[in-house]
């Protein structure tokens, strides 16, 4: 008999294929789409065992199109085909690139750096979306790269196909491109280990451990938070994961709290402005309708996060039965796959009030003015790491109290960023 329990150590594939046999009709991932503005949400849902055969199929077809150790651009709109993508790469020994489709607003030239960077074996994309992606590598003078369409691989012969070489936990399973906002994107290399290794300290650090736990997002695949959110961590846990797209979110951020409230125990994350745009975008009687109650996490990261911010979101969103202490700042990074450090849901987000003119010299001092006071809030202890502050000229530790560099070591830390084709 299946262990209730996936054992430590192993890869991201064998807990998939462990909640295929140990739960194979519970629903793992489920994908929410609205064709109409006024829709409630369409829903489309995989089992443990629907999921691990979408990914063997992705993976036998990937045995066939790209050697081991190569790599596969993801190019392929949010939802359960990107999943079974990203996983079927990974069962393959193939290194994924997880990113979007060309049409994604003002990313056209961070998508034909990346492309141009990582230099794909293969290009990983649905039906829909396989012409757009074809003119766009052609329009860039993007090398000519083969092109696989994911959906529809789940033919039976194609099932139980065994993995072609069984990767190492050290094997680089992914490469998370930074945002390419102040730089060049750069790629870092993430292990399967690294990611497995992160989604274990990312649900202990949110206490979000329980099996009955939900994870609800609409953080793109493509980035750092949404891919171990809302993908390693359910599959490392065994835990469902409900997705929809970001464009939904933007167009009617209701549609995000709404889907806290469908499940119990659920955990999310955001960064801080879609904190400040859900204030501004519901109304009180929108805000009445809604049930938070069941929310045990809301993750603010991957900007700075701001006191007034939880404030005001607490305070708007009390009626709807929002624990106030639900809301934990975090911290985190994709040299380190993502997660470091966060509030834990347990308290209440407390902030610290630092006298500002310290705070330009390097230190953290608290502040003899409230008046003249900067607030930063706490992102709680490391979890399943260390974190050092050294001086960033030097690299001398620095005591407590101290404004430095952020040093992180631990089991989550990434090989090092990519160049072109590093060996």
């Amino acid at each position: 008999m299946s262990e209730e329990k996936p054992p430590t150590g192993t890869l991201l594939t064998d807990h998939l294929a462990h909640w295929a046999a140990l739960t194979p009709h519970t629903r793992a991932f489920t994908f929410v789409d609205f064709p109409e503005a006024d829709s409630l949400g369409r829903h489309r849902s995989l089992t443990w065992r629907a999921l691990d055969l979408r990914v063997r199929a992705v993976a036998e077809a990937l045995a066939r199109t790209v050697p081991p150790g190569e790599r596969a651009a993801l190019v392929l709109p949010q939802g359960l085909d990107y999943v079974a993508a990203f996983l079927g790469c990974l069962y393959a020994g193939v290194t994924a690139v997880p990113l979007f489709t060309p049409d994604l607003p003002g990313h056209e030239g961070r998508l034909a750096a990346v492309l141009a960077d990582c230099e794909p074996a293969c290009l990983l994309t649905d039906t829909a979306t396989a012409d757009r992606v074809l003119a766009f590598t052609a329009e860039h003078a993007l090398p000519e790269t083969a092109l696989l369409t994911v959906d529809g691989l789940t033919a039976p012969a194609l099932a139980e196909v065994e993995p072609p070489r069984r990767p190492a936990p050290d094997d680089i399973a992914y490469l998370q491109y930074t945002s390419g906002s102040t730089r060049t994107p750069a790629g870092v290399m993430i292990t399967h280990a690294n990611v497995v290794a992160n989604a274990r300290q990312g649900m202990a650090g949110l206490e979000a451990e329980d099996p009955t736990t939900t994870a609800v997002g609409w953080l793109p695949l493509f980035h750092d938070m949404g891919l171990v959110l809302s993908v390693a961590a359910p599959v490392v846990g065994g835990l469902g994961s409900v997705l929809m797209d970001p464009v939904n979110f933007l167009l009617a951020p209701e549609r995000w709290l709404r889907l806290l409230g469908s499940t119990p125990r659920v955990v999310t994350a955001a960064p801080n402005f879609a904190y400040d745009y859900c204030v501004a975008r519901i109304d009180a009687d929108t805000v009445e309708e809604l049930d938070l109650s069941g929310v045990s996490v809301m993750l603010n990261g991957s900007e700075p996060v701001r006191p007034a911010t939880l404030d005001r979101f607490r305070d708007h969103f009390a009626p709807a039965g929002l624990a106030p202490e639900a809301l934990c700042p975090g911290y985190g990074l994709a040299e380190a796959t993502v997660f470091v450090a966060a509030d834990p849901p347990s308290a209440l987000a407390t902030g610290v009030d630092c006298d500002p003119d310290a705070l330009t010299e390097g230190r953290v001092v608290p502040a003899a003015d409230p008046a003249r006071a900067t607030r930063l809030m706490l992102c709680g202890a490391p979890s399943g790491q260390r974190v050092r502050i050294v001086a960033p000229d030097s690299g001398v530790v620095l005591g407590e109290d101290a404004v430095g560099e952020i040093q992180v070591c631990g089991p989550n830390v990434g090989r090092r960023f990519t160049g072109r084709r590093p060996r």
